[in-house]
């Protein structure tokens, strides 16, 4: 009997805890973790009903020159898709849901608050906007890491959202646009002079060539194409892009390139493997091809970071009394200085 009460006592005293943990359990279970509302502009879109979005015709009677040149713009074929839900079609696409702009147009205080404008806009806030359509390009949380994100750096300091001509021409009704990165002026034209003679026509909606738009930042780059000998950018043969991703994407850290990989895309003949490989060439260690040629341009003939044998003494300082009369590559000794399959020291190829 004794033993029945003390049992039933603990069952008594216990139930409490155990309907109060239920409690907890359930209440967590329920209530989950809080997302955060989206920040401006997406929050636009996230907001917006159907209702919200209007008719284009209504934005081609304030924006009638900007509505014309979307028209002829690669954009236009992907944005006029009726299949397209209503926040991925036309102008409102990138400027958001209409209908609460054109209601709050007259107000003076915040009058950027209901739409988006690029001229305006913070780069983040221009980063989300265009990362809507295109993240098989660029994911949000990586454009965060790169460099230019870091350098405030957005997609309108590179590319063009309507299509104006690179030039300036056929620019009826551009007068009075701002341009945020300084490539073209209120008239519609370069406000920079093109860097090289050779223009490559761009792509991508790019509002310059590529030397001329990615010299306005990396101005140190673009100088040492100006030395005797450099890679064929200058003549129009290669442009930034043929080296350099400027959307590094997660798949593109997967896949990572070297130096070298990179460099024997053009020149395969030193790709090797070599029996013999010499240290820098094997991009095991160091900077790779960088160790002796400068990528850009170079005042040394085959870009070469320093002249004749001085070049060879920067690591092979223990030589610095062999004097072979001409560099070390043709005075008829090491004659395969990148590596070779019959010889250590590289006397034969």
């Amino acid at each position: 009997m004794r033993r029945r009460e003390t049992l039933r006592l603990i069952l008594l005293m216990a139930l409490p805890l155990l309907l109060l943990s239920g409690l907890l359990v359930a209440s967590i279970a329920t209530a989950g973790p809080k997302k955060k509302p989206p920040s401006f502009p997406l929050i636009l879109f996230s907001q917006a009903t159907p209702d919200d979005y209007i008719d284009e015709r209504a934005c081609a009677r304030c924006h009638a020159a900007s509505a014309a040149s979307m028209a002829n713009s690669p954009h236009a074929p992907y944005m006029q898709d009726p299949h397209l839900a209503l926040g991925f079609q036309g102008c409102q696409a990138c400027h958001g849901p209409g209908g609460p702009h054109v209601a709050h147009r007259a107000e003076a205080d915040h009058p950027y608050q209901y739409v988006i404008s690029y001229t305006r806009a913070k780069p983040a806030e221009i980063a989300q906007a265009c990362l809507r359509c295109h993240n098989d390009t660029l994911t949000l949380d990586h454009w965060r890491r790169t460099g230019h994100a870091r350098a405030n750096v957005t997609c309108t300091d590179c590319h063009q959202i309507h299509w104006r001509d690179r030039l300036g021409k056929d620019q009826a009704g551009t007068q009075g646009q701002k341009d945020p990165a300084g490539i073209l002026d209120p008239a519609g034209k370069l406000a920079r002079t093109p860097v090289f003679p050779a223009q490559p026509e761009p792509k991508a909606l790019l509002k310059a060539d590529e030397p001329t738009l990615c010299g306005r930042c990396h101005q140190a780059e673009a100088n040492e194409f100006r030395h005797n000998f450099h890679h064929p950018v200058p003549e129009g043969r290669m442009v930034c892009s043929d080296c350099h991703d400027p959307h590094p994407t997660k798949d593109l850290r997967k896949r990572f390139h070297t130096f070298k990989q990179n460099c024997i895309t053009c020149h395969p003949e030193v790709a090797g493997p070599f029996v013999y490989e010499h240290d820098p060439v094997s991009d095991l260690t160091g900077d790779g091809c960088l160790e002796c040629h400068r990528p850009h341009g170079s005042s040394n003939p085959r870009l070469l970071n320093a002249f004749s044998r001085g070049l060879c003494l920067q690591c092979h300082s223990d030589k610095a009394t062999h004097f072979t009369g001409r560099t070390c590559w043709q005075a008829g000794c090491h004659a395969s200085p990148h590596g070779s399959n019959h010889d250590v020291l590289f006397f034969r190829p």
